[in-house]
Formats: structure tokens, sequence, C-alpha cells
């Protein structure tokens, strides 16, 4: 259920916010108070302020979890073993999404998905739907009506995948158009996004048709780059002409500083050097990597070219819908100090959408997109690395949810 807290609020806490540059300017400020009222953050500070008062003294206050890729008709078909990514989606994610042409299917699976979220303490996330107009606008209205911020594309794909999962380029076109014309900015937290599921499924054409409609809209862009050799291997297969698989994203008017690819294991420098022009995000999904055997993506070469990389949970490859379980991932896949992973998970995933005005860290005038967190173990340190590292390795227990100052869900 979805409070809303109108009047001028004080929470108290251990207040751990991130700003900053992840590449090495990276600042960690503290708190003991926090006032919100009307949805932003007024103030911030060590002493008491008078007002109403909620008290989470002994528990951490952080901004707002953001997981930049995520699967929402793949929520049940999550630890299923398979030899590779595309005989894992043959077997049991296709069958899985036919699923969603039953409107009343859908609805059911996305008010479990996202209830499932805001209790991990995701408060943005953005969602491949399935290849279904309906169950996509289904899938909007209930994250409308749960209240987190949220973009959300219907999946694209016109061949290598079933039949009853296909669409085409001439048919795509007034989809999306439908569903962002009445979606994207709905509420000032819901934006649409074009969603081609990977090259492998699209021809050019149709990719074409959704960089254009994603450029002439202002609809954000996602899809999946370079997540298995094999995968990297068909690609090179379909598209001969096409020197490396992110230059196909490319030709097809894909790229862009509203775009998120997920994974971008296997990138050459070159691909690398054409990301950071256009000013497009990596979604690194360390657990989806770690299931599906599909590499360790290298997050200090990724950073090295000016990367902005964010995190993601990859469900249902991903086996966590907890983003603290796939911090601890990102760290085994890659050191980092644990207020670099934090950032990762904030900031990061705040500049990947473009909205690191508004998200992404705890400061006077941004929204009130927080989480409230008990630590697994109770330690007397005050050493803010220690905290942070025990949270990212220990994971701890989600007390409460907000957004926009609203209190999606408390623990009971």
């Amino acid at each position: 259920m979805v409070t809303e807290l109108t009047d001028r609020v004080t929470y108290c806490g251990r207040i751990i916010t991130f700003e900053g540059d992840a590449s090495g300017s990276l600042r960690v400020r503290e708190a003991r108070y926090m006032t919100v009222e009307g949805g932003r953050i007024v103030e911030i500070s060590n002493d008491r302020p008078s007002g109403d008062l909620v008290d989470y003294s002994d528990h951490v206050i952080l901004p707002g979890f953001i997981d930049t890729h995520v699967h929402l008709p793949q929520l049940h078909e999550r630890a299923r073993i398979s030899d590779s990514l595309l005989e894992w989606l043959e077997r049991y994610i296709f069958p899985a999404e036919m699923r969603f042409s039953d409107p009343d299917y859908a609805e059911k699976v996305s008010r479990e998905f996202f209830a499932e979220l805001v209790s991990k303490g995701t408060t943005t996330a953005v969602v491949f739907s399935s290849s279904h107009e309906e169950a996509t606008d289904v899938a909007l209205r209930v994250a409308a009506e749960t209240g987190l911020r949220a973009v959300i594309g219907q999946v694209l794909m016109d061949r290598n995948g079933p039949e009853e999962l296909l669409t085409t380029p001439e048919e795509a076109g007034p989809s999306i158009r439908r569903l962002a014309e009445r979606w994207h900015g709905y509420g000032g937290r819901l934006y649409y996004a074009v969603t081609p599921r990977f090259a492998v499924s699209c021809s050019m054409e149709l990719m074409k048709t959704a960089g254009a409609l994603a450029r002439e809209m202002g609809l954000y862009v996602q899809t999946h780059l370079s997540e298995q050799v094999e995968e990297v291997e068909t690609v090179r297969r379909l598209f001969p002409d096409v020197p490396t698989y992110t230059e196909v994203y490319d030709r097809a008017g894909l790229l862009g500083p509203r775009t998120l690819v997920a994974h971008a294991i296997h990138l050459s420098d070159r691909e690398r050097r054409l990301l950071k022009r256009r000013g497009s995000s990596i979604a690194h999904c360390p657990s989806s990597n770690f299931f599906l055997h599909s590499g360790v993506m290298n997050l200090r070469r990724h950073l090295s070219f000016g990367l902005n990389v964010a995190l993601g949970s990859d469900v249902a490859a991903g086996p966590f819908t907890s983003m603290l379980d796939v911090l601890r991932d990102a760290y085994y896949a890659n050191f980092m100090r644990p207020e670099e992973a934090f950032y990762m998970l904030t900031m990061g995933g705040a500049r990947a959408l473009g909205m690191d005005d508004i998200i992404g860290s705890l400061e006077r005038g941004k929204q009130a997109d927080f989480v409230v967190v008990k630590p697994t173990t109770v330690s007397d340190s005050d050493d803010t690395t220690e905290v942070l590292s025990s949270l990212m390795i220990l994971g701890g227990d989600v007390k409460a949810t907000y957004v926009a100052g609203r209190r999606l869900w408390e623990a009971a």
C-alpha cells in the first residue's frame, strides 16, 4: 500500500549518501536528520529540527536502490540452469514470456514483481516487459499504482524466436507510439523505453524503426550487448558487413545518452570508445553473469574510458531481486571500495537515466527516494567503510522504502 506523507517530516537515522564521480572524485556524506516536505528533501543536518520525527535511529538510511536491468516476465524462472544463454532462452524464457498473452496473468505477475522490488529497497527499475502490448500496458499501470519509478518497454523481436513472440517493423512502430504517448513521463515517475531484445532476434529494419521513434519521442533505449561469446559470434554472422556488435546498434540509431546496454562483457576498446562518444551507459549484471557463466565484465577497463556503469539484477538469469545481493556479486567480480559499489547502485543508476539532478543521492532539493536498512550484523564500529562493507557482503533487512516522500513499503 502506498502511504503519502504530505506534511513536513524529519527522519532520524545514520544517513549515508554518495556524490561525485565514481571514476575518481567520489564523496561520501553523512548526517543524522533528513527533513522532507512535498516529496523533496529540504534539509540534511546533524542538528535535530523541530516538527514531526520518524525514528530510524538504529538503521542506516541510504539513497533508493536503482535496478537498471530486470525482466518482469521472468520472475518465476530464476535458478533454471542451462548450457548457454541461447539455449536458456529457448528452453525456459520464451515459453514463460508467451504466457503474458493473457492480460490477467500479466497483471498477477506484475503485482507480484513490483511488490517484490519495493520490499527489497528498489525505488527505480528499468524493466523489460514481454512482447505483448497489452501486457506492457498492464505492467505500466501496475507500476503507477505501486508508486515506484520505472522505465518499461515492450520487448521487440522479429526473428530467431517463437512465432508467438515476433512482431514486424510495421506493427512495432504503432505499438511503441501508443504505449509511449500514454505513459512516457506519466506522473513524473514512469517512462517508456524502446526495447529490442538483442541483435540476434532483431532485423536492422526493426532496430532502425525503434531507434527513429526513440529519437522522435525522446524515449529511453534498452537492450543486451555482448553477454556471451556465442552470442557475439552469432551477431557477426547475422551482420557480416558491420565491424562490431556495438556498431550494429549504432547503425540502427539506437545509441545515445538515454541508452542502457546490459552486460557489455566481451567488448573491444573500439566499442568502448563508441559507447563513450554516444554517451550510453552500461548496466552491469554480475549475478546473471556468474549464473550463466557468461564471463566477468572488466569494470576497470570500462571506467578507464570514462563510461558510466550502473547495476542490474537481470532477473531471471540473475537469481536475486535484492540489489544488496547484486552488490556483493559486483564486488566478487571486480574489487571495489564499498563506497564505490554503493555509488554505482545509486548515483550510477541515476546518471544512466539522466535523473541525477532529481534522484541518486540524498541532497537538498532532490526527490526523497530512500531506503531504510538494518545491517545483518551489529557492530560498534562508527567506520563508514565497515558499515557499508557489512551491508554489501552480509546484506541487511529492509525496514522501509520511500519514493518522493511516499512510503511504498514497511516491514511489519
